[in-house]
């Protein structure tokens, strides 16, 4: 005869099983907006909204990004008018967050940088100027367009 604890392993074991395959499943997702991208590449379109508010207003903002493997590269523009155009991007993706340096405007110089949380389909990039008495902003942008990798 087989006691109590033999046959509670059994569904105790498939009860365990069921949750690491759960777990794994929910590992790259949000759960507020869904899954985390794998990948960045693509084109974003959104608003840029300045530290400034002696004299700057909100305007649009665009990025493109292009991604191998975690490193990320890309151009950011914003026709605020303490906008940029073209400003250069560099940088990392590890889970949802992008880290990187931009460079480019006479707004973001040297040891400018950029950081931002992804979830879906959405970007908050926050950017910091270091150098000069203009701080930076925040684009919030979505994606319109995947490229290929």
């Amino acid at each position: 005869m087989k006691s109590n604890s033999a046959r509670l392993s059994i569904p105790g074991s498939l009860a365990a099983a069921a949750a690491l395959i759960f777990a794994a499943g929910c590992a790259n997702s949000d759960p507020v907006t869904g899954p985390v991208p794998t990948n960045i590449t693509g084109s974003w379109t959104g608003t840029y909204l300045p530290d400034d508010a002696v004299g700057c207003t909100n305007g649009s903002a665009e990025a493109t990004f292009v991604q191998q493997g975690s490193a990320v590269t890309g151009t950011l523009s914003s026709t605020s008018d303490c906008g940029f155009q073209g400003i250069a991007f560099q940088g990392v993706l590890e889970g949802n967050t992008l880290t990187g340096s931009i460079t480019g405007s006479p707004w973001f110089k040297q040891t400018s940088t950029a950081i931002g949380t992804l979830s879906a389909t959405s970007l908050d990039l926050t950017l910091r100027n270091t150098v000069y008495r203009y701080s930076g902003g925040q684009m919030r942008l979505h994606l319109v367009s995947r490229h290929a990798p």
